[in-house]
């Protein structure tokens, strides 16, 4: 496809939902066919053409005239959809395509004037601490390839271990994704496209049933539950460039956020349910912007000349963090929310697919140097940073927190398939295997969060 944005970068091109998200709009053509949704287990396909004609016979994934890794998005990620080439190579067993780092020279333009005011300076109620002996749902969700096409299962606990099973939480014969649970654990809303262009769909957490959220020809997608247990926020292209919109889960009430002519993605919740993070191009690089939803205002955190993707908002409300290339590295940085006083985090590679911890002062991330991705977390309040995966030369990636902050889960390969693995967050112990099926299982979230990996970053 080559409509909207994406240019056919569907939710991931030919990866998790076929050739595209959807329409022949912001996302692409279609939505279930190759790729991740039409070569099933992630694994072998036996040379299968998977993406049509190819440049290179020795990657499926390359189309006539795609450049191969290094040269082109492989890996980097589209910062609306995902990366195409990233997605599709996931389908073939791949947990993150590896590409060497490239010197770049850093770009000398300097920032661009921001076109919008900055925000003002928002407090949040601090979060309530778990009581003492109270429970903590810790089950996580996850993306497999076991019923031959792209699902979202439950697991609680490890696979086998006392007779625990997966439970298939989404049941189609489609390709599901990028699910994001409400903060109460009850219901979990996630994207699929079922009904041919993709749609937001509801589930409860036992995946007992599944109920349409939008009905759209259109392609929405990147959705979040707010923390009221109620609003989702998301991305859609009905209007013919990417907006942000809401919807109330209960009523199917739907408003529409951010009118820009750019393209606004990636929204992100604050810890209460006023504020939200995203990413825009109006600026004529992407940049982050937050919106207040009880005034319609908009106001802007960065204003780089190079592209900065993937905001998030820290569960304390302090800190919002993203992925900007400032000096030929992409690099993780942490922000306030005034875009005043920046910090780097990562250091020595790529950094991708950041997650916050439940309390909001530390941060888990992957970093590829070279053929090597690991999972790695920093502590703010000691400015410390953690290697969490080790013992292995490879793909570990895609990191989520558990619920009480003691743990991390993250995607290797290290078995010779994709499963999922957990680890002590500052790593060195706990460390064990959760999914042990020949399928690929991969992209997991442990707590109420908005899942990354799936973005094929």
């Amino acid at each position: 496809g080559t409509g909207g944005q994406g240019n056919g970068n569907g939710d991931g091109g030919n990866g998790d939902g076929g050739n595209g998200d959807g329409g022949n709009g912001g996302g692409g053509n279609g939505g279930g066919g190759n790729g991740d949704s039409g070569n099933g287990g992630g694994g072998d396909t036996g040379g299968q053409d998977v993406r049509g004609s190819k440049q290179d016979a020795t990657d499926p994934c390359l189309d006539e005239g795609q450049l191969p890794c290094g040269n082109g998005d492989h890996g980097k990620g589209n910062p609306i959809n995902g990366s195409l080439h990233a997605n599709c190579r996931a389908a073939q067993g791949e947990v993150d395509p590896i590409c060497e780092p490239k010197n770049i020279t850093p770009p000398e333009e300097p920032p661009l004037p921001p076109i919008l005011d900055l925000p003002p300076v928002i407090t949040f109620e601090p979060k309530k601490p778990r009581k003492e002996g109270e429970a903590c749902p810790n089950w996580i969700m996850f993306h497999t390839f076991r019923d031959g096409n792209l699902q979202v299962y439950r697991l609680d606990g490890v696979e086998g271990s006392d007779g625990i099973t997966p439970v298939n939480l989404s049941k189609s014969a489609s390709s599901d994704s990028r699910p994001s649970r409400s903060p109460s654990d009850d219901m979990v809303v996630f994207q699929s496209n079922r009904a041919g262009n993709v749609e937001l769909f509801l589930t409860d957490n036992m995946g007992q049933s599944q109920t349409r959220l939008t009905n759209s020809q259109s392609n929405n997608i990147n959705s979040m539950f707010g923390p009221d247990n109620q609003s989702v926020a998301y991305q859609s292209d009905r209007g013919g460039n990417w907006d942000i919109y809401l919807i109330d889960s209960k009523t199917g009430t739907e408003v529409q956020l951010t009118t820009d002519s750019g393209d606004d993605v990636n929204p992100y919740w604050s810890p209460d349910s006023d504020w939200i993070v995203f990413q825009s191009n109006r600026t004529g690089s992407w940049n982050v912007f937050v919106f207040q939803v009880s005034t319609g205002t908009e106001y802007q955190v960065t204003s780089f000349a190079q592209d900065v993707l993937f905001p998030a908002w820290s569960p304390n409300g302090k800190y919002i963090s993203f992925l900007a290339n400032l000096d030929g590295t992409w690099n993780l940085y942490v922000s306030d929310v005034q875009g005043k006083s920046i910090q780097q985090i990562s250091i020595g590679g790529d950094a991708g697919n950041a997650s916050w911890s439940p309390e909001g002062e530390r941060i888990a991330y992957q970093i590829t140097t070279g053929g090597d991705v690991n999972v790695h977390t920093y502590d703010l309040t000691t400015n410390t940073e953690y290697l969490v995966s080790v013992d292995y030369t490879g793909p570990d990636s895609a990191p989520s927190w558990n619920c009480d902050g003691s743990l991390v889960s993250f995607t290797s390969t290290r078995d010779g398939d994709p499963n999922l693995y957990s680890s002590y967050w500052q790593g060195g112990e706990g460390f064990a295997q959760l999914t042990n099926n020949p399928a690929t299982d991969k992209w997991s979230q442990w707590s109420p969060s908005k899942e990354n990996g799936s973005r094929g970053y």
